[in-house]
């Protein structure tokens, strides 16, 4: 239905690729890069929907615009009614923000993992092993953390936020107060461990990029994470992106070779492998 409401219509170009709209189960995002294409598809949309007997909630459907300093202003009503334009929405269990950056994901992730871990906190202060406690830790509070880090731009704040949660776990394990004084250093000695959250997170992310970038998940991705986009660029220092991370973490000069490294899928293990040592 979907694709017979938008058939012919311009959304975003990339490299001559035409892309009007993101669907997941029955998530749906009409993507465009002005207001009146925006307004276009959702009308041919809402006209498709009333013809197959369906309609779009209005009060479900939200509108944003992503760009660098946010606050945007864009109108788009559907029917007599005008569409709420929010700053962020929840897509997949992940906040998508109308900056187009990862830190409010960040500090998200991290609240709920503090969260989990208060709420398994009699079971990680119990009197047990710590190679126990490390499995508990990574199976109720890691794994809140981590969820979709590979989609992730990280910054030199974003990584010490999550070398801070490490500590605070590890600490609230062992009942050590912060009038104790005890250096972080000394409370990874009592642990036998090193931290190990932010390297988990870097290999999570790497092992998803040599999946695209080899053409697991199909060309969609390569033609997002590759293709041009047509119009001018904003002033300012390009921002870091996705593919930067790559490069600094495997050392690779280019992200040419980045590709051609990552169609090698032993020699792209390796240099994950590497990456934790």
């Amino acid at each position: 239905m979907i694709a017979e409401a938008l058939e012919k219509v311009k959304g975003i170009q990339f490299n001559g690729c035409n892309i009007t709209n993101l669907r997941y189960a029955d998530d749906a995002v009409l993507v465009a890069d002005s207001r009146k294409k925006l307004q276009k598809m959702l009308d041919r949309l809402n006209t498709t929907c009333a013809a197959y007997g369906m309609s779009i909630n209005v009060k479900k459907t939200k509108v944003m615009v992503v760009n660098k300093k946010g606050n945007r202003p864009c109108q788009i009503t559907l029917g007599n009614a005008a569409l709420e334009q929010v700053a962020r929405y929840k897509y997949l269990g992940s906040w998508i923000i109308e900056d187009g950056r990862c830190e409010e994901e960040l500090k998200t992730r991290i609240a709920m993992a503090k969260v989990a871990f208060w709420q398994n906190k009699e079971i990680m202060r119990r009197n047990i092993s710590l190679h126990t406690k490390m499995r508990l830790l990574n199976c109720y509070v890691f794994s809140i953390l981590n969820y979709g880090c590979e989609s992730w731009t990280w910054n030199k704040a974003m990584l010490k936020k999550v070398n801070a949660f490490e500590h605070w776990c590890y600490r609230r394990m062992l009942k050590i107060s912060w009038k104790d004084k005890i250096t972080n250093k000394e409370v990874l000695k009592r642990v036998n461990t090193n931290l190990n959250f932010l390297k988990s997170m870097k290999k999570r992310k790497l092992e998803y990029a040599g999946h695209v970038l080899r053409g697991s998940s199909g060309t969609t991705h390569l033609v997002l994470l590759e293709g041009k986009v047509y119009g001018e660029r904003s002033r300012g220092r390009p921002r870091l992106t996705w593919t930067d991370d790559i490069i600094a973490w495997t050392q690779l000069d280019t992200y040419e070779r980045v590709k051609r490294t990552a169609e090698d899928r032993k020699k792209w293990k390796s240099i994950v492998v590497n990456l934790l040592l």
